[in-house]
């Protein structure tokens, strides 16, 4: 889709743009979902901070604490796949029960 929208719009989302748009929107929301930094989910561009590198595809970033706000480079976790996450959950949260 990105790739068509460069095509059909060459001049649309050029970083001058963005920035426009991303002002627009902020503060916006009722605070609910996961923040965003252009575009990006913040907690994935920390966890990318926190590794030194690209998160590599499939790769999960898991919030320790529930609050999908705390970006906070100890309260993030990066599992290799969903299935892994998911996995971690089952184990995790049966022993809180």
């Amino acid at each position: 889709m990105k790739t068509l929208n460069e095509e059909l719009n060459p001049g649309r989302m050029k970083p001058e743009i963005r920035f426009k748009l991303r002002e627009a929107h902020l503060g916006t929301g009722e605070g609910l979902s996961y923040a965003k930094i252009f575009g990006r989910h913040a907690h994935r561009i920390a966890a990318e901070i926190k590794l030194g590198r690209p998160l590599r595809l499939g790769e999960v970033v898991h919030h320790i604490d529930g609050n999908k706000r705390n970006n906070a480079f100890e309260n993030l976790m990066v599992f290799a796949s969903q299935s892994a996450h998911a996995a971690w959950h089952a184990k995790h949260d049966a022993e809180k029960r």
